[in-house]
């Protein structure tokens, strides 16, 4: 946004007073969300993290197929949770893995680079009015 013609008045500064506002409280917005983003994918990491280990642990209580102690105890069902722990830690780690990718960095780059070309345009449009104003 460059501001060649400047057809200045008091209308066109509330504006962009206006603007400047606007886009001052979406990122103050934006920061929030992506710390609620945050916040979600490190649960999600943990989450898989506890599956993972769970399924571990179930899996060594559990023993083997051949073991006599594991199938009077139900090790062959043990081992379809086991399974089913698994995969649902796998879907959990895809998940922390697009939300972070999708929202956490864009979120980031939208704050920390495209907000900040306002404060660069404010600046670009005072140096055209003190220039005009001359």
């Amino acid at each position: 946004m460059h501001f060649t013609k400047l057809d200045d008045s008091p209308m066109f500064r509330k504006q962009i007073q206006s603007l400047e506002e606007d886009a001052e409280s979406l990122r103050e917005r934006s920061l929030k969300f992506y710390k609620g983003c945050r916040k979600y994918t490190e649960g999600l990491g943990e989450a898989y993290d506890g599956d993972v280990g769970f399924a571990s642990a179930l899996e060594t209580f559990g023993g083997g197929h051949n073991d006599p102690i594991s199938l009077a105890f139900g090790g062959p069902v043990m081992t379809k949770f086991t399974i089913a722990l698994r995969e649902i830690g796998t879907y959990k780690e895809v998940l922390r893995s697009q939300v972070e990718h999708m929202l956490n960095d864009r979120l980031l780059h939208f704050v920390n680079i495209d907000l900040l070309e306002v404060k660069e345009a404010r600046k670009r449009f005072d140096k055209a009015s003190l220039l005009y104003d001359q």
